[in-house]
């Protein structure tokens, strides 16, 4: 291909780009791969060259961690943007020209937005990959000229360009902190609270030294997000104080480096602790003001505006519940699926439509609470194990329960609740406790008091509560 092309009077520095639009187009090759390839680089080759572009030759990048992101999205690990970027530079090209349709199905809103909003960039080879071809290729030493030479502003401005972070490292902890939020729905709050608060003390400790601004940037990032991740963790443990401590520091982070994603992670752990601790008016209003920032796609909006639903549910505020029912009802037809990896706070269908349906259990509107809670049930019995929240199914039972109570079909709900009398709970987050709790209350009302069964399944409900471990 590259004789043809310089048969045909192509120039040196043109083949590479016809080349990978060849493998791309007639050999299914993806444009990653296909930049590489055209540019006649092995993955070590290209590891080594994305090293010297960012001024450090023995920085971290490997070929193996190439090979990652040339195999996301099926596999690997997804690469950042400023990853791209900087590969675009070592490939002589621009960065959007090594993503494929494939790629931006998969890529999180934020990062689609800049796709969107960004110029096409010129296509160039970086002077710093140029210079290092062939020592790199060679194994002689990079010849470059001491600071000390410099004249003195500019050894003071070189020191600008110091860092103790790279690209790999960044990478790390953001996929480190994705994995910890989907592995939370198979796993105890306590071990993911632990891992995360690791995660968080390496960023900080890398924040301690000098870095470029945009890496400043994104270490503050995974501080807010790693906050507001604990702070929701910590309140599935009961611990609403630290909860709460936890989401100021998360919401103080994404203020100061001014994020819209940010302070949509923030809003959504808060006002998700806020309904948990009681208070109702506070999570809508928290809720209200997440969808203040915009994001990617509609559906990014579910989570917050089911939030707000069951937040004015609280305190009885039937239009208001029934008015975001609506706006998400509308979301939830038209745009089905969240393209997205992070499933921590682009909650799951059937966590979405239990959203729905507790908010209209809590206004009354029990016939259509019941079709949201039977549907949460069939989505949630359709996912893969791996997929699944485990406290989702005890959180619908007893919502269903609940339902059927207040349409007097006791024997109904009796069915949804006898898991419960022989069910150990104490793993459970603290929500589904509180949850027994109203039920245990609303079976010892006055309409079921005379209702001997009725008495019997209170009693092991409160049996249930009194050996949780608190």
């Amino acid at each position: 291909m590259r004789d043809r092309l310089a048969a045909l009077g192509f120039s040196e520095d043109a083949i590479p780009a016809r080349v990978a639009q060849h493998l791309t187009a007639e050999c299914q090759i993806r444009p990653r791969t296909a930049w590489r390839l055209a540019c006649d680089m092995s993955l070590d080759l290209a590891a080594r060259h994305y090293n010297a572009v960012n001024g450090d030759a023995r920085a971290g990048m490997r070929g193996s961690r190439i090979w990652e992101y040339e195999q996301w999205p099926d596999r690997g690990v997804r690469p950042t943007l400023s990853a791209l970027r900087t590969l675009a530079q070592v490939y002589g090209t621009s960065w959007k020209s090594l993503l494929d349709l494939r790629d931006l199905e998969h890529l999180p809103p934020r990062d689609l937005a800049e796709y969107h909003g960004t110029k096409e960039e010129e296509p160039r080879v970086s002077t710093a990959a140029v210079t290092v071809r062939q020592p790199l290729e060679t194994g002689r030493q990079i010849p470059h000229r001491a600071t000390a030479d410099a004249p003195k502003p500019l050894a003071e401005a070189m020191i600008l360009t110091t860092t103790n972070v790279d690209d790999v490292q960044l990478d790390q902890l953001w996929s480190d902190t994705i994995h910890l939020g989907n592995a939370y729905a198979r796993s105890s709050p306590d071990s993911v609270l632990r891992q995360l608060s690791l995660v968080r003390e390496r960023t900080m400790t890398l924040l301690k030294g000098r870095q470029r601004p945009k890496q400043t940037k994104d270490l503050y990032l995974v501080s807010a997000k790693c906050c507001a991740m604990m702070g929701w963790m910590s309140a599935d443990l009961g611990r609403y104080g630290a909860a709460q401590e936890l989401n100021s520091a998360a919401w103080l982070y994404a203020q100061y480096v001014d994020d819209h994603f940010a302070r949509r992670w923030v809003r959504t752990a808060q006002s998700r602790v806020e309904y948990w601790a009681g208070n109702g008016a506070e999570s809508a209003r928290l809720a209200q003001d997440g969808l203040r920032h915009p994001a990617g796609t509609r559906m990014a909006d579910a989570p917050l505006i089911l939030a707000e639903a069951r937040g004015w549910a609280s305190i009885q505020a039937e239009r208001q519940v029934l008015d975001a029912i609506g706006r998400w009802a509308r979301i939830e037809d038209s745009e089905p699926t969240v393209a997205d990896e992070d499933r921590f706070f682009n909650i799951s269908k059937d966590r979405r439509h239990y959203m729905a349906g507790t908010s209209l259990l809590s206004v009354g509107r029990t016939g259509l609470a019941l079709k949201e809670l039977r549907t949460a049930r069939q989505v949630y019995e359709g996912l893969a194990p791996e997929e699944r929240w485990e406290a989702m199914e005890p959180m619908i039972r007893i919502d269903t329960g609940r339902a059927y109570l207040r349409l007097g079909e006791f024997d109904a709900a009796a069915a949804e609740l006898e898991p419960f009398v022989s069910v150990d709970v104490g793993r459970q987050p603290d929500m589904v406790r509180a949850m027994l709790k109203v039920l245990a209350g609303e079976l010892a009302g006055p309409r079921w008091c005379s209702s001997s069964t009725a008495c019997n399944l209170v009693d092991a409900l409160r049996d249930t509560q009194v050996s949780v471990p608190r």
